[in-house]
């Protein structure tokens, strides 16, 4: 195998990698949460780069995204709370990420949390 391939595969087995610790801890990420979605983006990047290499099977790697996709999904409302549902709406200004990725658009299909009441607004339930 040509060694710059082999050190793309080890370097997005190591993005893969860093993709599954922070949905692992979808909750517990705190400010970097973020950092969920840019490595999401990495290994889509990659995979899609990859893909027409002659002799290179990534069914495993698909695979083992596809598995981490559906974890993310299964907790996307807290993963939204976590980053913020307001700081999906920057990311995507700034980012202007293509439809298909769908993990930069998880606020559209979570609730938005309740605004706030003001003090003066006790009476209202």
């Amino acid at each position: 195998m040509d060694p710059e391939l082999k050190e793309l595969l080890a370097y997005l087995d190591e993005v893969i990698e860093d993709y599954q610790r922070y949905v692992f801890n979808i909750g517990k990420n705190g400010l970097a949460a973020s950092l969920m979605l840019y490595y999401r983006d990495e290994v889509q990047d990659l995979l899609e780069e990859l893909q027409y290499e002659e002799d290179l099977d990534l069914t495993d790697r698909w695979r083992r995204v596809g598995e981490l996709d559906k974890l993310l999904r299964e907790n996307q409302e807290a993963a939204v709370k976590e980053i913020g549902h307001n700081s999906f709406k920057q990311y995507q200004i700034v980012n202007d990420p293509p439809r298909s990725h769908w993990w930069w658009y998880l606020d559209r299909v979570t609730p938005a949390p309740e605004a706030d009441k003001k003090f003066w607004e006790f009476w209202k339930h």
